[in-house]
């Protein structure tokens, strides 16, 4: 059985949403999906879960709430499109978000509970509902034994639909970290034992730098969890950080791919170690007093790439080396530097491989 997580531009419009069934029903071994609430797209600038977060802001000291109006009009703009019928789900859904307007977890989760509803009926599945199977801590974290217990009654024979990032804790609906339907996928394939979590995202797998950023990307074909984590805690955003040591831990297989061109250039995520030289460019920014700073970090593997030569590539730029090793490299640029930085460095890193 194979585990499979939809993020949230991939569910953005109707022919996205066409799109993932189309992707889940070209493998029979796909028979749980994970989804997250709708994400941006062309004529909605704005996530779901980011007008739920307004949502609950405006509730708490008004009567009227024009953020949640607009999630629920997209909801029904969905259904419209795909032909299924939810309007019980979405009054009643409406309804409890009134009840429960000063339960931040609550308000914000109900994009994933009800994107899950509608891709089960999509799809002609069972519908899960996360609060009754994901058991969070008090840490945020996932209570794994607990939440495998859970999942063991369904036996692995059925069909079934459950949205992210939320489970139940012990004051009723909590959700994990922004990206946390990320992390509900790994934890529905390590408790179900699947053969491989597979995450559907809008670009190609792990890419050798930000693709919107840097010209003429490359995909990574394999990758370690470590080297994942790596680029992940250092900015990247192919996954949720915290879902790695989960996966590294139960040695589940991760495979990242795009929706909208599935099986051309997937990432594989293992303990293997790759056999084939790669690199990866990431930055995150930071707020200084003086100067917005971007600290970037290039992983290399079975790359050769002399100090030297990086001197010569940064000089006359106000960059600052922070460390080199023989697997990794940092340099701190002015924000205002960082495309020039990155596609210099790339350009040069992509003659290695």
């Amino acid at each position: 059985m194979k585990v499979v997580k939809f993020g949230g531009s991939s569910l953005a419009n109707v022919e996205n949403v066409l799109k993932a069934r189309d992707i889940i029903l070209a493998d029979g071994a796909r028979r749980f999906v994970v989804v997250s609430a709708p994400g941006k797209c062309a004529g909605f600038p704005r996530k779901i879960t980011d007008l739920l977060i307004d949502t609950y802001a405006q509730m708490c000291f008004e009567e009227t709430c024009d953020s949640c109006d607009v999630v629920f009009d997209r909801f029904a703009e969905l259904c419209d499109g795909l032909g299924v019928d939810m309007g019980a789900e979405l009054d009643r859904t409406r309804e409890e978000i009134n009840i429960n307007k000063c339960q931040y977890d609550f308000v914000v989760s109900r994009g994933e509970y009800l994107m899950a509803i509608l891709m089960a009926k999509v799809l002609g599945w069972k519908f899960l509902d996360a609060a009754h199977y994901i058991i969070i801590k008090k840490d945020g974290t996932c209570d794994i034994d607990a939440t495998r217990r859970n999942f063991l009654r369904l036996g692995k024979d059925g069909k079934y639909v459950i949205g992210g990032f939320f489970g139940r804790g012990e004051n009723g609906i909590k959700t994990f970290a922004r990206g946390g339907s990320d992390y509900t996928g790994s934890i529905v394939a390590v408790c179900m034992n699947a053969e491989i979590y597979e995450n559907f995202t809008d670009t190609y797998g792990v890419q050798t730098a930000n693709p919107s950023v840097v010209k003429n990307t490359k995909t990574v074909a394999e990758i370690d969890y470590n080297t994942l984590y790596s680029l992940c805690r250092g900015g990247a955003s192919v996954i949720y950080p915290n879902c790695i040591p989960l996966l590294k831990t139960h040695n589940m297989p991760l495979q990242v791919d795009c929706t909208f061109d599935p099986g051309k250039n997937p990432t594989i995520i293992t303990h293997c170690k790759s056999k084939k030289p790669f690199f990866s460019l990431t930055y995150e920014t930071r707020q200084n007093i003086n100067k917005d700073t971007a600290e970037i970090l290039c992983v290399v593997h079975k790359i050769k790439f002399p100090l030297g030569r990086l001197r010569e590539i940064l000089i006359g730029r106000e960059v600052y080396l922070v460390e080199f090793c023989a697997s990794s490299f940092r340099l701190l640029c002015p924000v205002e530097e960082l495309k020039k930085v990155l596609n210099l460095l790339h350009g040069e890193l992509v003659r290695h491989i």
